[in-house]
């Protein structure tokens, strides 16, 4: 069967194969305790229409972080709303086969990944969604105070283009007091 494909088609095939599954790394030695507590998603960068469409009405979520004595992790988002409120939501993300790796069915989420972390200061987070066939890529930057850290947007802006995302399809979230206080 694969001697009747041109040879045009198979390059064009190995290429999105290759770019599809670029290497993604996981945090070394994550340590789920050191990671929990509040984080605030400073920058977003990904291929998903809907999020294009909308980034630059969003505003930045806080999130809390809760270890699971599985392996799991407990989140609970506090999104900004246009009237004013705070749309709170609340999810988990199944550990995987190594840890700092997630998925969430419930999200269409199938792989989770905490890519880098100092615990204090900053985390890049890659999520990958399959919703329809449709498979999309996001990088997600977590900050400790609600302003951008040097150093993790440095590893985030160094890891996109890996995965075919470019400056265009990100934003840098607004603070938001909306959700300050959410979760205390």
């Amino acid at each position: 069967m694969l001697q009747t494909l041109p040879i045009g088609s198979i390059l064009v095939l190995l290429l999105r194969v290759s770019l599809g599954q670029a290497q993604v790394p996981i945090q070394a030695n994550f340590d789920a305790s050191q990671f929990q507590g509040t984080w605030y998603v400073v920058g977003m960068v990904s291929d998903d229409e809907n999020f294009l469409n909308s980034k630059d009405d969003m505003k930045m979520p806080v999130v809390l972080v809760t270890p699971l004595a599985n392996g799991d992790l407990d989140l609970k988002f506090g999104y900004s709303t246009p009237d004013g409120g705070c749309q709170k939501m609340g999810t988990t993300f199944t550990k995987g086969a190594v840890d700092g790796q997630f998925s969430n069915a419930a999200m269409a989420q199938t792989d989770i990944r905490v890519v880098s972390t100092d615990y204090n200061h900053f985390a890049v987070v890659y999520l990958e969604t399959q919703k329809g066939g449709v498979r999309n890529v996001w990088l997600q930057l977590y900050a400790r105070a609600p302003e951008l850290f040097p150093e993790g947007a440095q590893k985030m802006q160094q890891l996109a283009p890996q995965l075919g995302l470019n400056p265009s399809q990100g934003a840098l979230l607004p603070k938001s007091d909306q959700c300050a206080g959410a979760f205390s």
